[in-house]
């Protein structure tokens, strides 16, 4: 067996027979055809040139940029939608009453697919993307000073222009601000526990009872409790702005100054904000929460996002999909119900609350959930509390591992050869390969017979040159006893390829060459496993690792073009369709059975009514029952394939009137 690092799970002989023999199903191909064959996916009016392809590749142009303070600076891109569904969120107010709310859920796509660390004034970069996004939200950070704005995509270009931003304060404070549901406005000294009132929010605002801080800025963020908008508190100014109506009312806020974004939290949900306009971005799901009322959200020095509410503090854990699990620290022995909660340049936790209308104040340990009171019996109530540390406006100016990226920058700090990634589909998105295995007979169009989810990474260095790339997979279904290998071909120079290691190998089906390639190809050749019932007893995530025989442009690596070839021949490729197969598949497959392929015309893999044996979907597939036709379980797939992808792009989504559930196997 050919084994190259692949994470591996012992299976009993026992467990492995009962697998294999529950999941076995006879592959006559008569019996695998659907019940009814005119169905309607045979019926669809499919135009002859339609790819079925559900990404689109944007290229962005980052132009004119310069530093305030002589530095890189580094960009992240996001994929935005405008597109939302409706909520209803029931929790308990901070006043002890019941609300019930409806909320807009924002499309949980928005991910971060690229990040980009340069001193280029000008460059481009090339993404891959879901087909029905048609904007970029793009955040510049200048050594902590951020901008922000949403680009819109057309004919596959987007442009940004950053803006120019002014040099922050350089007279450091060490303070508390804390905001209250009476509009108050006050700070709290750290060390003497004294309480200053230094304003009032604004009128109209109805109070807050949410606050969050840009320490570099050092602008102040509360939500008003009655009017719904942002407001922006200049600490140094001691003025105040409206950023926008955000529409949202609930206990808790945080500004994270690693992206510049707000997390407004209320129920079980998070969403992120801009800044700069109170506009919602994305939005995430806590799963395990006791008591979703009251409260706040914070980061701590880590990353680590933690969730006060009622029923106590909650570390969150993210686990993909814009979904995090909530593990209780601490319960029943805090000595109040929080309204807030800060970490303070120690790191230590801070949260408050109001008892008979007093403010009071706990240190708690985040770790054990330990907790001491600090201040007490404060004459007006806290309803949330920031943090504003010494000296966040003065940037450290390190750089651990000398490739010319500040620590604060780097995804790498101790790899001089590293500095961020890119990611497709996004930094926690799958993308899925869905294959039918009965090519060149029709089967039952159900694409579940391998399900494949994916996730492809550059890694970038200073010099914005790829020095590796790692694609990850899981097999989410095999639908059938066919032993199916699956491989991917690259359009480029296998020269430039020093190495590939990672994908799991069970027979002899495949020859390698001392690379890691397939031999015998005319282009570069990855095959990720001969058979997908071995890798999937054997793995739970495939790793396959690229190393390059020297840093390589983006633009040298080339398309990718992946396959399946069925029940160990080798031979028998199925692409996704018009795509050309490899230099070792079998070519006498096309033209016979139901195939209609006519390479002459650059015609490959689709039937007489041009529909195809293997499909991308850039998103994570739910895939249809068995024998259920994919256009059963998507009421949207036949407009979509009609019309050529002009309508419904998104046709994949959980969104309303989308999916019929009878037909998908929805608990994956």
């Amino acid at each position: 067996m050919k084994y190259s690092g692949v994470k591996t799970t012992f299976l009993t002989f026992i467990s492995l027979f009962f697998i294999l023999t529950s999941c076995k199903k006879d592959r006559d191909f008569t019996d695998d055809e659907p019940d009814d064959p005119k169905d309607g996916i045979f019926e669809l009016v499919i135009p002859s040139d339609f790819d079925f392809e559900t990404a689109q590749d944007v290229q962005l142009n980052i132009n004119g940029f310069k530093s305030s303070r002589d530095a890189v600076v580094k960009y992240n891109i996001y994929l935005y939608s405008e597109i939302t569904t409706q909520e209803e969120v029931t929790y308990e107010n901070e006043e002890g009453e019941m609300v019930t709310e409806v909320i807009d859920k924002y499309d949980v796509f928005n991910n971060l697919v690229s990040t980009v660390i340069t001193d280029q004034e000008q460059f481009e970069l090339n993404l891959t993307i879901p087909i029905y996004y048609n904007k970029l939200y793009i955040i510049k950070n200048d050594m902590g000073l951020y901008s922000s704005e949403i680009v819109p995509i057309e004919n596959g270009k987007a442009a940004y222009f950053p803006p120019q931003m002014k040099a922050a304060s350089d007279d450091p404070v060490d303070v508390i601000y804390g905001v209250n549901s009476q509009a108050d406005l006050f700070t709290i000294n750290p060390v003497t526990g004294e309480m200053v009132i230094i304003g009032s929010l604004p009128s109209g605002s109805g109070g807050s009872v949410t606050c969050a801080l840009d320490p570099v800025s050092r602008v102040l963020y509360t939500i008003g409790g009655s009017s719904k908008y942002l407001y922006a508190y200049d600490i140094d100014e001691g003025s105040w702005e409206v950023r926008g109506n955000t529409g949202l009312s609930g206990p808790r806020l945080e500004y994270r100054k690693e992206d510049g974004l707000l997390y407004f939290s209320t129920s079980n949900k998070v969403i992120t904000l801009n800044p700069a306009n109170a506009q919602s971005i994305s939005t995430y799901t806590v799963n395990g929460l006791h008591n979703s009322g009251w409260g706040d959200v914070a980061f701590d020095p880590n990353g680590t996002l933690f969730m006060a509410t009622k029923s106590g503090l909650y570390r969150c854990d993210p686990i993909g999909n814009n979904e995090y699990d909530a593990v209780r620290i601490s319960a029943d022995n805090l000595p109040y119900f929080p309204t807030s909660m800060t970490f303070d340049s120690n790191e230590e936790l801070w949260i408050g609350s109001i008892e008979n209308g007093q403010g009071q104040v706990v240190v708690m340990d985040q770790v054990t959930g330990g907790w001491e009171y600090r201040f007490r019996e404060y004459p007006i109530g806290i309803n949330d509390l920031t943090f504003l540390p010494l000296d966040e406006t003065q940037v450290q100016q390190v750089d651990t591992d000398g490739d010319g990226i500040v620590d604060f920058y780097d995804e790498y700090p101790d790899d001089g050869d590293r500095a961020y990634d890119t990611y497709t589909p996004s930094v926690y998105g799958w993308g899925t390969f869905a294959f039918e295995d009965l090519w060149p007979h029709e089967g039952d169009y159900d694409f579940n017979d391998l399900v494949v989810n994916y996730r492809f990474t550059h890694v970038f260095n200073s010099s914005d040159l790829i020095v590796e790339t790692k694609w990850n997979f899981v097999i989410k279904n095999i639908g059938g006893s066919y032993r199916n290998g699956f491989g991917i071909e690259l359009d480029m120079d296998e020269n430039l390829i020093q190495n590939v290691s990672g994908y799991y190998l069970s027979g002899s089906i495949v020859n390698l060459n001392g690379k890691g390639l397939e031999a015998a190809q005319d282009k570069p050749v990855i095959i990720v496993f001969d058979d997908a019932w071995k890798a999937q007893q054997n793995s739970e995530n495939i790793e396959v690792v690229i190393s390059y025989t020297s840093p390589i442009s983006e633009a040298s690596f080339g398309e990718k073009n992946p396959f399946i070839f069925i029940d160990g021949e080798r031979g028998k490729e199925v692409h996704m369709s018009d795509k050309e197969p490899t230099s070792l598949a079998n070519l006498t497959y096309f033209g016979s059975e139901d195939d209609d392929s006519n390479p002459a015309a650059g015609r490959y893999y689709k039937n007489s009514t041009n529909l195809p044996w293997a499909i991308d979907i850039i998103h994570n597939f739910v895939y249809p029952k068995e024998k259920s036709s994919i256009h059963l379980g998507y009421n949207r797939f036949g407009d979509w394939a009609e019309s050529g992808g002009a309508e419904f792009p998104d046709w994949y989504k959980d969104q309303d009137g989308y999916r019929n559930n009878a037909y998908l196997v929805v608990d994956q």
